[in-house]
């Protein structure tokens, strides 16, 4: 027993040690902080800065399944890394190429299918004919932003919610708690800040790295940075939902409503327009700072819109 301790410990410290393996980490590192500098320099840049992030995710995923197997093929093939000339060439290799697959592979699955499993679980439908005004803004608003037109699906539940599904079937979901609960104008800049997130591409990206915080939960970028990504969009989605409307005070009544009816259903947790949180780990930005904001904006689009004879 003893002697199997002594010859994985010395297989891990001549993998590990090896220029090899350090070349591949320091490859990996290097990447990882080129993609963020890249992002961080690209603020204005909405599209950018999503595939930068979502390169950045498959990139965390690939490094650490890249750990893992190593980790896995120095303790099963102990001897020959230790001893064999080649075990440290094979064993990183292999680990490359496992790190290489899984990424490659996972990545796809869950760019592929998590939105059409989102859609599966919460199982909206069309609009009713009461509501059909909304599916006409949307259209409106999607050709004046110069987007493709999503459909408006209604979930048939009294929970509040609004969000936005990207990837092939893109859609903007309500449900029948969040029509009741807003009036007309309401509504109208909900929509707008969702088709705002397909605009950006936040939507998709709001799905991808849902998934993959939760397959990387000990991994310090997914508990710090990433929610500070999704507060930024929420941010950026408030402020043109605002503009494109011209009605950023409606926003924040809505807002308040929807806050004071509690949090959306757990399956939507993190993509729905508002949901409870706070500080460093949360995806969503304080409620408090979001209406001051949206309230400046309409102070500021009420003085741009004023003619000089009544300022």
């Amino acid at each position: 027993m003893i002697e199997s301790f002594e010859t994985i410990s010395e297989a891990l410290v001549a993998y590990w040690t090896s220029p090899l393996t350090l070349s591949i980490v320091a490859v990996c590192a290097a990447s990882m902080g080129t993609l963020l500098y890249v992002f961080l320099a690209n603020a204005r840049n909405a599209k950018l800065r999503v595939s930068l992030l979502t390169g950045f995710y498959v990139l965390t995923v690939f490094f650490w399944v890249y750990v893992a197997a190593s980790l896995f093929f120095c303790i099963t093939q102990s001897n020959m890394v230790a001893y064999e000339s080649e075990g440290v060439r094979l064993a990183a290799a292999a680990a490359v190429l496992v790190a290489l697959s899984a990424s490659s592979v996972l990545s796809y699955l869950v760019w592929r299918f998590a939105s059409s499993r989102v859609l599966r679980k919460l199982a909206p439908g069309p609009l009713p004919a009461e509501h059909r005004w909304l599916q006409d803004y949307v259209d409106l608003l999607a050709r004046f932003e110069e987007v493709r037109a999503v459909p408006v699906l209604l979930v048939a539940k009294n929970d509040i919610l609004a969000m936005a599904v990207g990837g092939r079937r893109s859609a903007i979901l309500v449900s029948r708690g969040l029509l009741t609960l807003l009036d007309h104008e309401e509504a109208e800049t909900v929509v707008a800040h969702e088709l705002m997130h397909l605009k950006h591409h936040d939507a998709e990206f709001k799905v991808f790295s849902s998934v993959f915080s939760r397959i990387l939960f000990f991994d310090p970028f997914s508990k710090l940075f990433d929610p500070a990504v999704h507060r930024e969009r929420e941010y950026l989605a408030d402020e043109m939902s605002a503009r494109s409307t011209g009605k950023p005070a409606a926003l924040a009544s809505a807002l308040l409503k929807i806050a004071n009816r509690g949090s959306p259903p757990r399956v939507v947790v993190g993509l729905s327009i508002y949901g409870r949180g706070r500080g460093v780990f949360s995806r969503y930005p304080p409620l408090k700072e979001r209406i001051q904001r949206l309230l400046l904006l309409s102070d500021l689009l009420g003085v741009a819109g004023s003619s000089p004879a009544d300022r």
